[in-house]
C-alpha cells in the first residue's frame, strides 16, 4: 500500500519537472528576461550539433564568428554599476594538439676497460664507496649455510650464518672468515 503511494508521488513530482524543464512547459509563460542584458536567455546544448546542423548556414554563420551582446544604456539618473559585456563563447570549443617533446638525445659515455670487463661477467658497473666505481656481481651461493669464508664465493655472513647475495660487500659488515672466526670487515 505504501509503495503505490510512493508511486504516485513520484510520478507527480516527474510530471511537475517536466513542466519545467520541456521547452513550452512552462504553462505558456515566456523565458524570464535576462539581468544583464535585458534579453531572454538562449540555451543550447553542449554537445556537438548533427550533420544537418551544419548544413543550416545561420548555424555555420553563427558558429564561425560569434555575435557580440547588446548592451542596454542606462536610464538617466541611473546610480547602479554599469554590467560589464559577457564573454561569448564558440559554439564548439577549439582543441588545440601540442606537438610532442622529444627529449634530446643524451650522448653515450665512452665506457672504461674495468666497466667492459665487469658488463661481460654479467656485473653490475656502479657507484660504490666514496665516489669510486665497482663491479659488483650476484653470488651464485648466495643464502647458503656457512661457518667460514672458504665455504662461499663471496663472504660468509656471522648475523645469519649465510654466504652473501653480491660481493664486494661495501660498508661495515660481520663476516666469518676463512678460519671461522666472527671479525668486522669495512670496505670504503
Amino acid at each position: 500500500m505504501a509503495s503505490t503511494g510512493l508511486r504516485y508521488v513520484a510520478l507527480a513530482g516527474a510530471v511537475a519537472l517536466a513542466g519545467c524543464v520541456l521547452p513550452g512547459g512552462g504553462g505558456g509563460k515566456t523565458a524570464a528576461p535576462n539581468p544583464v542584458t535585458g534579453d531572454s536567455i538562449e540555451v543550447t546544448p553542449l554537445d556537438a550539433g548533427s550533420a544537418s546542423d551544419a548544413a543550416k548556414p545561420e548555424m555555420a554563420a553563427a558558429a564561425a564568428a560569434p555575435a557580440a551582446l547588446p548592451v542596454k544604456a542606462p536610464a538617466a539618473g541611473d546610480t547602479r554599476p554599469k554590467p560589464r559585456p559577457a564573454a561569448v563563447s564558440p559554439a564548439a570549443p577549439e582543441v588545440v594538439v601540442a606537438a610532442p617533446v622529444v627529449a634530446p638525445a643524451v650522448p653515450e659515455v665512452a665506457k672504461s676497460p674495468s666497466q667492459i670487463a665487469c658488463e661481460r661477467k654479467k656485473g653490475l658497473w656502479s657507484k660504490a664507496g666514496k665516489g669510486g666505481f665497482a663491479c659488483i656481481s650476484k653470488t651464485r651461493d648466495s643464502g647458503k649455510e656457512c661457518r667460514s669464508a672458504k665455504q662461499c664465493e663471496g663472504e660468509c655472513l656471522a648475523r645469519s650464518g649465510t654466504c652473501a647475495p653480491f660481493k664486494p660487500l661495501f660498508g661495515c659488515n660481520e663476516i666469518l672468515d676463512d678460519m671461522g672466526r666472527r671479525t668486522t670487515l669495512c670496505i670504503d
